[in-house]
């Protein structure tokens, strides 16, 4: 196939543009991944070879997506691909290339969520005597200073709200050997300026999907590759900028033709997604930024969209109209199950996903409610095997001999583990090494000695039968050690398969790929879908979908923007915007007046019932009309 073969005008420009910089601003269902997939083929075909082009993709099922397109345009017979992955995995893989340099603790280690929420945290709490709230708090402080480049500052340890905290974490960091995984482009970022790093390639030319997501610690890392002579592709749209939690803000595309000059400014207008009346109503939302660059943005489809706006009592009413709504939509309008999207701002505790669904499975449709996809591995038995795996890569891994330690059903706890710490602490020692020194000499630990001694051996047991980790074929390798290790069927199917997506999605080429794969994956933030069923996710999981139907539900002012400040309302006002961009023919969306039960202690005026729409749709060009009355009339 030609790179250019069944593309617009505007996409063949965008795709074929050669000799500068350039920044495609690219609306929502304007073909932005076809562009980009096709850029990439056309640089293929003018003999640019495949290690010259990178690629950075936001979540890792963006990634997959991008690679599958890409090898199915470029057919059986390309066996190199260029590297595309999240710019999360392309720090890792830098890192580790160039480990030595690195002041990081040595081997490079990422803590992952569970590790995060169940050890890291709970342990420097314990350190400093505050609360668990207090010090997520300062964690996500220490991330914000790496993403906004305040850690940079040369007052910046003593400035921090806490050098206590700071003391304590580098202290334990060191003991267990990990990284933070946001820390990792911060990291690559210093050494490149440091040039404590030699990256692979150089690249010639990187492609930046969702530009408008990076915070000013990408764009340095961005910066930097152009400063090795890296062409600079960027495409996004400031409109869908909606990770403002991580410091992302969409002043980066913004200012692209300041930032990297000579640049050229490019362009997609058709929209080939939503049909008219969606794409007006939710232009309206937009439009209320005055700093958007304002871009035109047309219809492709002449055919009808169908736009309500549907005010219901309470929730129970709420879920009762979505379930027969999807019912008639399915059965009436032929929609698949699997083409309806239902959104939602937040599902803390599943409190609105829960009758939800319990509404749609009454109206016999199918449904799915999105969740966190590494779960598997966040459950006792799926952390054990994720351990033992990782030390089956690492035998002197900190982390993973505290975590499988933590999850057997051992009766080992907190005493115990500090007791290691402790160990470890006063002898200049990694936690493994502490570990060994007791397993030796099982008295030095006291009572628990000796359980602690058993258990070490009965792992490493473990280890030596399922081990040595094969060279080739290593997920078949896998699948039997897994079928072997868990005898739950649920449990083992889920881990086989979520293993299976990371394997596909990724360079996996051996275990330890595999495993930092895993690792490096933006956890609930990432994709869950399933065929077959409606899905019930949050509006950030949302980012790239494309469905025939959409219901944006709980469209309350106390949830968007609820207790956004700031700049914050408009990442909110632009999150909103993202989710009504996802529907092709049918949008709707729910709000109630009431919210009883445990929905009443959820948003801004948690403990209070009232609710209202949001203030986005307020003085919209669709008003709203009673749900009860607009479902009952359904056929």
């Amino acid at each position: 196939m030609n790179w250019d073969e069944s593309l617009s005008d505007e996409q063949k420009d965008a795709a074929g543009h050669s000799g500068s910089h350039a920044r495609l601003l690219a609306g929502p269902g304007t073909g932005k991944t076809l562009t980009l997939t096709r850029r990439i083929t056309r640089l293929l075909s003018s003999d640019i070879r495949p290690a010259s082009i990178l690629a950075f993709t936001f979540t890792r099922f963006a990634a997959g997506e991008l690679k599958k397109r890409v090898k199915d345009e470029l057919g059986t017979g390309k066996k190199v691909l260029p590297r595309i992955s999240t710019l999360h995995s392309y720090a890792l893989r830098e890192l580790l290339r160039n480990e030595s340099r690195t002041r990081l603790p040595q081997p490079l280690r990422i803590a992952d969520d569970w590790e995060d929420e169940n050890i890291v945290i709970p342990d420097i709490q314990n350190l400093l005597g505050i609360k668990k709230s207090e010090t997520r708090k300062l964690f996500f402080q220490l991330a914000a200073d790496w993403q906004q480049l305040t850690a940079d500052r040369q007052d910046w340890e003593r400035t921090f709200p806490d050098p206590k905290f700071l003391g304590s974490w580098k202290e334990h960091r060191g003991i267990y050997g990990y990284t933070l995984r946001s820390e990792l482009v911060y990291q690559l970022k210093t050494s490149l300026e440091e040039g404590d790093v030699e990256i692979e390639g150089p690249p010639e030319y990187l492609l930046v999907d969702e530009f408008q997501d990076l915070n000013p610690c990408d764009l340095a890392v961005v910066r930097e590759h152009a400063n090795l002579g890296c062409e600079i592709y960027a495409a996004g749209d400031d409109d869908q900028s909606i990770y403002g939690f991580r410091q992302a803000e969409p002043e980066g595309i913004r200012r692209f033709p300041l930032d990297f000059t000579p640049s050229t400014q490019l362009g997609l207008k058709v929209c080939k997604r939503c049909r008219k009346e969606i794409l007006d109503f939710a232009l309206y939302v937009a439009r209320q930024d005055p700093r958007r660059l304002e871009k035109p943005l047309v219809p492709e489809s002449k055919e009808k969209g169908e736009v309500k706006v549907l005010r219901f009592d309470d929730q129970g009413r709420e879920a009762l109209g979505i379930g027969q709504l999807c019912q008639w939509l399915v059965k009436n309008k032929k929609v698949r199950p699997q083409d309806i999207l239902i959104l939602l701002r937040t599902d803390r505790n599943k409190v609105f996903s829960t009758p939800l669904k319990a509404a749609l499975v009454g109206a016999g449709v199918p449904a799915n409610v999105a969740s966190n996809p590494m779960e598997p591995l966040e459950t006792d038995i799926g952390r054990e095997l994720l351990s033992l795996l990782r030390l089956m890569v690492n035998l002197h891994d900190d982390l993973a001999w505290r975590s499988i330690l933590q999850v057997r059903n051992n009766g080992l706890g907190t005493t115990t583990f500090e007791g290691i710490y402790e160990t470890a602490r006063r002898g200049g020692m990694r936690f493994f090494d502490g570990l060994d020194g007791i397993v030796r000499d099982p008295s030095s630990l006291g009572a628990k000695g000796g359980k602690l001694k058993s258990e070490v051996e009965e792992i490493q047991k473990k280890i030596k039968a399922y081990g040595p980790v094969p060279d080739k074929d290593v997920f078949s390798w896998l699948e039997n050690l897994i079928e072997k290790e868990i005898t739950d069927d649920e449990s083992r199917n889920n881990i086989l398969e979520l293993f299976g997506e990371i394997d596909s999605d990724s360079d996996v080429r051996s275990l330890a790929d595999l495993l930092r794969a895993a690792t490096v994956s933006l956890g609930d933030k990432e994709q869950d879908l399933r065929e077959g069923a409606v899905s019930v996710l949050t509006m950030h999981q949302a980012k790239g979908l494309t469905a025939r139907a959409v219901i944006v539900a709980a469209a309350e002012d106390e949830y968007i923007p609820g207790r956004a400040t700031g700049k914050q309302v408009d990442d909110e006002r632009r999150l909103l915007y993202v989710s009504l961009t996802r529907a092709k023919e049918f949008l709707y969306v729910t709000y109630c007046r009431n919210r009883t039960g445990q929905q009443r202690y959820s948003g801004r005026t948690s403990g209070q019932t009232a609710r209202r729409l949001t203030q986005f749709l307020s003085g919209a060009p669709i008003a709203p009309v009673p749900g009860e009355s607009f479902t009952s009339k359904l056929k």
